[in-house]
């Protein structure tokens, strides 16, 4: 069976179905975003043994940094072939929706999916909003002192 064969299911076991492939990507999504963070650290790390003239330091982390790379290689496939897999579920699960007599409720399998997931990191969007008031009020200051 193809991971996108979904027609004799009925609506509501392909949505948990889709649900379950959902999750995945979410957290194919996350384990991604934590690749990019430790390449990005291995890089530093390089660079700085490098600045330091440690070429044995640098060459033990250059090797982290190929292991950091290769894993955030791999999670991008896999991540595009999840993300294309989710597409057609989601194409086939709307078909079976419109053909079956029972509808899935949407709202339910979004809050089952936020479950799962958990809830939206809001910490860097407010983060950034206190950094744009401090860099204003900054500017403020330096504004009033060349008029004045």
């Amino acid at each position: 069976m193809l991971d996108t064969d979904i027609e004799g299911l009925t609506p509501q076991q392909a949505g948990e179905y889709v649900l379950g492939f959902l999750t995945t990507l979410k957290q194919t999504e996350k384990a991604l975003a934590a690749a990019e963070e430790e390449e990005n650290l291995w890089t530093r790390r390089v660079t700085l043994a490098r600045t330091k003239g440690d070429e044995g330091l640098a060459a033990q982390a250059q090797a982290r940094l190929s292991d950091a790379t290769a894993k955030k290689g791999q999670l991008q496939v896999e991540l595009e072939e999840l993300r294309a897999t989710v597409s057609v579920l989601k194409e086939k699960l709307t078909r079976i929706r419109m053909t079956g007599t029972k509808l899935v409720d949407a709202d339910l399998l979004l809050a089952q999916l936020q479950m799962i997931v958990g809830p939206k990191d809001n910490l860097a969007a407010a983060m950034k909003t206190e950094e744009a008031g401090v860099a204003l009020d900054e500017l403020k200051r330096k504004m009033q002192g060349t008029q004045g």
